[in-house]
């Protein structure tokens, strides 16, 4: 994801040392105004100075069986369909907007080899924390054995020159302005808004990721929104849309 605010984002270390994250500045006692990172007890969470004292933060729990609950629809449902996956199927899917990680766990949980990626350090923090405490719990969840990598790195960057390895599958989330509607976004997206803002680059990073993607390009959007360029073929949910964009000349198979 990109960001078009300052990426330093103050970091409280509650009780033990917290590791040195990059973009990331470490504070004794929590500002007076803004974001900040909580090192609490239940795991990293994202807090906003003016709504301490009632909130419980953003804090990333891949336990919580959300990502069983998304599972529900198996490979029937749109990401599913959108990425091509058959009942055998075990595609590597380069992840580049990796954000909270939803979309990388339910695919790895689909038997996908997912790489993943995040640039905001703020997410990226949240993230790496969510995954680590997943390691160590007494049962982890038999899909991080498929989650084979996690990066702070920005995708462009990445894919510029050439990786070491070509992905069958590259997706991307990008984080656009909110949508107008009735309902009010959920706190999670809300903040994540607020505190990043909106990825301005995503049409190149498509550019990019058609040349690099064996397979397709999937670029996810809300249902209503303008493409970033003319699919190939669309998969529509209730809310989200999954723009398909296939390789030239895909490998058979």
């Amino acid at each position: 994801m990109n960001t078009d605010r300052p990426a330093a984002i103050p970091l409280l270390a509650a009780g033990a040392v917290t590791a040195a994250l990059p973009g990331i500045e470490p504070i004794e006692r929590p500002p007076a105004t803004g974001f900040y990172l909580d090192a609490r007890p239940q795991g990293l969470t994202l807090q906003h100075a003016e709504t301490v004292d009632r909130d419980s933060g953003l804090c990333i729990d891949l336990l919580d069986g959300s990502i069983e609950r998304r599972l529900a629809g198996g490979r029937k449902s749109p990401l599913a369909r959108a990425l091509g996956l058959k009942r055998r199927s075990r595609p590597t899917v380069l992840d580049t907007t990796c954000g909270l990680g939803r979309d990388s766990a339910t695919l790895a949980a689909l038997g996908c080899d997912v790489h993943a990626l995040e640039r905001h350090p703020v997410l990226f923090a949240l993230l790496d924390d969510a995954l680590m405490r997943a390691r160590r719990a007494d049962t982890p969840p038999a899909w991080l054995t498929h989650w084979q990598a996690f990066e702070h790195a920005d995708a462009h960057a990445w894919l510029t020159p050439p990786p070491p390895r070509r992905f069958d599958i590259i997706y991307i989330d990008p984080m656009f302005a909110a949508a107008r509607r009735k309902a009010r976004p959920q706190k999670a997206l809300a903040w994540l808004n607020e505190l990043i803002g909106t990825d301005h680059d995503a049409d190149a990073l498509l550019a990019l990721a058609r040349g690099h993607a064996l397979r397709q390009t999937v670029v996810k959007q809300h249902a209503r929104s303008q493409p970033l360029a003319a699919p190939d073929r669309q998969v529509h949910g209730k809310a989200v849309r999954f723009d398909i964009y296939l390789a030239a000349s895909p490998p058979a198979g």
